[in-house]
């Protein structure tokens, strides 16, 4: 799972494996390692709440989806879930991870678990 951080929104990004790991459990977490005994948390969760709330605290960040809204997310093609609150606060967004088009345009990194871009050109046989 990736996190990314822009102004005041977070945007997590999962893979096959992670969508495969939060349908098993309703939890899927990652964290960063900066030194001894200092490191940040991040995870999804699928949770009894009514809407899609993040926390922090502890240096933990915890992104909570309802439950019925996790499960159908994972088990079908749509692709993103997001919340946006009128007049501001945090903007959260959960999204499928798919294949980069531009892979010079990354740091290297494997993405032979993400998902099939649908823009990718197709490939006739």
């Amino acid at each position: 799972m990736k996190l990314r951080v822009l102004g005041n929104s977070l945007r997590l990004r999962l893979n096959r494996a992670d969508i495969e790991t939060f349908r098993q459990t309703g939890r899927c977490e990652e964290q960063v390692q900066f030194s001894a005994g200092s490191r940040l948390v991040y995870a999804l969760e699928a949770s009894p709440v009514t809407k899609i709330e993040a926390e922090y605290s502890g240096d933990r960040i915890l992104v909570r989806v309802p439950v019925d809204m996790a499960r159908e997310w994972v088990a079908s093609d749509q692709v993103a879930l997001s919340v946006v609150p009128p007049g501001g606060g945090l903007s959260l967004l959960i999204e499928k991870d798919f294949q980069c088009l531009h892979p010079k345009g990354r740091m290297a990194q494997d993405d032979a678990d993400a998902f099939p871009n649908p823009e990718a050109p197709s490939v006739s046989r």
